[in-house]
């Protein structure tokens, strides 16, 4: 992430996940009543994400509330029979964990802020889909992927931008689809 990511604006819900962050750790005894409460009120008048990033600086990032613009923990789409999205604006982990039985996940990069260097997805699919989405420049590569009678496409083969991510993508396909492809022009 660069320094001017620090400058976007922080919404209700970017809000409400380091207030449920400050809670955990006031829970475990990290912060006292006084502290809570004081960090709450500057969450609540928050306005950029690195407003927010001082208010959990001094405190240890738990994987399922990373704070709004850090990309840490892991995300995880599991489906059985229906669909599942992460697409428009939103800050990509160091991981991806995608799973899905007969229905279908859709991953889009293309709006995404992206901080890592390398980005892990474990896809794994039965009879579903598991479509990907990655800006240009971005470089994939598929590794240790296997399939029964499933199909495997990786349509993003461009040579990769030096500073762009690459995502890195291992998992299994049973008789579904795993497929990765650039958005379209």
């Amino acid at each position: 992430m660069t320094d001017s990511d620090g400058l976007l604006r922080a919404s209700h819900a970017d809000r409400d996940v380091v207030i449920e962050q400050l809670r955990v750790a006031a829970g475990e005894g990290r912060l006292t009543l006084e502290e809570l409460e004081e960090r709450i009120e500057r969450t609540q008048s928050a306005k950029t994400y690195a407003d927010l990033r001082a208010l959990t600086a001094d405190l240890p990032l738990n994987s399922s509330l990373a704070a709004p613009g850090t990309g840490g923990g892991v995300l995880e789409l599991r489906t059985k029979h229906g669909n599942v999205q992460q697409k428009d604006y939103w800050v990509v982990p160091a991981r991806i964990v995608a799973s899905c039985t007969s229905g279908n996940v859709k991953i889009d990069f293309t709006e995404a802020v992206c901080s890592h260097r390398e980005v892990l997805l474990e896809a794994t699919c039965g009879m579903g889909t598991i479509l990907v989405i990655v800006p240009r420049g971005w470089t994939v590569w598929v590794d240790s992927v296997t399939t029964n009678m499933g199909t495997i496409s990786n349509k993003a083969t461009d040579p990769g931008r030096p500073d762009a991510p690459v995502l890195r993508v291992t998992g299994r396909v049973g008789l579904g689809t795993l497929k990765i492809k650039y958005p379209r022009r």
